[in-house]
């Protein structure tokens, strides 16, 4: 019966999702991404290797590098507002804080830390420790709270996310299920499916709903924290690494999940193969164009601008965005065919937004 209803909410989740797509953000033969990760105010991303000892750095152009070294097991990451990375080190039972160049410059002595976030209103982290199945807060000058929360209902806690309301919610890693942290009480939200012994990986908030990974079941789930158990498969299915709608598009043991700042993106790390998947145009809703000639983009690939044709002339708004879904240029036009400039933006793959009062669409451009 369950999987019944799963595979109903999947089929009109994928109705509702029109023109929403995966594609490969970063894939590397020799860097890999496969646990948590952080997006800077730049618009770049940090990501974990946990299988290694790693923490890299990829532009919202794909340029990957290494950010800080020397970890055992590095998991969770989160920034405050000064820009310091927090880096959550697992089994090396260590939480460090690094400045902008990637320096070590305070160590906090934890055992099994795991998933970690800002506090909403200040510099204080909040992080779970996944073998004491504990919620501790993190001083900014490094001192460790007593238990907000500690055993039952948690059980080896990792994601963390805060929705709308300021809400936090925590992803258990070992039994999948997803609770809210309510006047410093945890209340049951939703689980999500899988076989005994299958685990959810991180969580993320993205315009409405919690997005969690799968981890063996190779899946994307969507969750209503409104709605007591009410779970949808977003997308995925067996193991594998294809691209394209989220009813065709397969991954690879998701682990990490990361909405991008501009709510539109979702940034998954495959733990199999170290690749970062890209779920973009989330926003996207009903009002997705189902006739998607009325406008054009060339050309494409372009070389310093592109084109936009209309037959009508109608009130529309171009914008350019990065990857990460961060709007690099907009314009807004009445004309059947309008310029853009973007021969200021670096070589690379970006995202064209065109939405009109009645619809939107995207489409990617690559700029030679």
């Amino acid at each position: 019966m369950m999987r019944s209803i799963i595979s109903l909410l999947f089929l009109l989740h994928s109705i509702i999702a029109l023109g929403q797509s995966v594609s490969t953000f970063f894939s590397s033969n020799t860097i890999q991404v496969d646990d948590g990760m952080v997006q800077d105010k730049h618009g770049n991303l940090y990501g974990s290797h946990y299988m290694g000892t790693n923490v890299y750095k990829i532009t919202p152009n794909g340029v990957a590098t290494v950010f800080s070294t020397g970890y055992n097991t590095p998991n969770g990451l989160a920034f405050n507002s000064m820009g310091e990375l927090y880096v959550v080190d697992n089994i090396g039972n260590r939480i460090y804080k690094l400045d902008s160049l990637g320096n070590r410059i305070d160590t906090i002595v934890v055992s099994s830390p795991s998933g970690i976030i800002k506090s909403i209103d200040s510099d204080t982290m909040i992080f779970t420790q996944y073998a004491g199945h504990t919620l501790r807060k993190l001083s900014p000058n490094g001192v460790v709270s007593p238990p907000i929360a500690a055993g039952y209902p948690l059980s080896g806690p990792v994601g963390l996310c805060y929705g709308p309301d300021s809400s936090l919610y925590i992803g258990n890693f070992t039994d999948r299920k997803i609770l809210k942290l309510d006047s410093g009480r945890l209340t049951y939200i939703a689980r999500v499916p899988g076989a005994n012994g299958t685990n959810l990986g991180f969580i993320t908030f993205a315009g409405n709903y919690i997005y969690g990974t799968a981890f063996q079941e190779n899946k994307i789930y969507r969750i209503d924290p409104t709605v007591l158990n009410t779970v949808f498969l977003y997308s995925g299915s067996t193991a594998g690494n294809t691209n394209g709608s989220l009813g065709q598009a397969k991954f690879n043991g998701p682990n990490g999940i990361l909405a991008s700042s501009g709510g539109d993106t979702l940034f998954i790390s495959d733990f199999n193969t170290g690749d970062i998947r890209m779920i973009y145009n989330l926003s996207t809703s009903i009002n997705e164009w189902t006739s998607q000639d009325e406008f054009s983009v060339y050309p494409n690939p372009a070389n310093g601008f592109f084109y936009v044709n209309t037959s009508k002339a109608e009130k529309y708004l171009v914008r350019v965005m990065d990857q990460t879904g961060r709007t690099l240029n907009e314009i807004t036009s009445y004309e059947n065919k309008a310029l853009i400039d973007i021969g200021h933006l670096l070589k690379g793959i970006y995202l064209i937004e065109i939405s009109t009062e009645k619809g939107r669409m995207v489409r990617k451009l690559v700029n030679h």
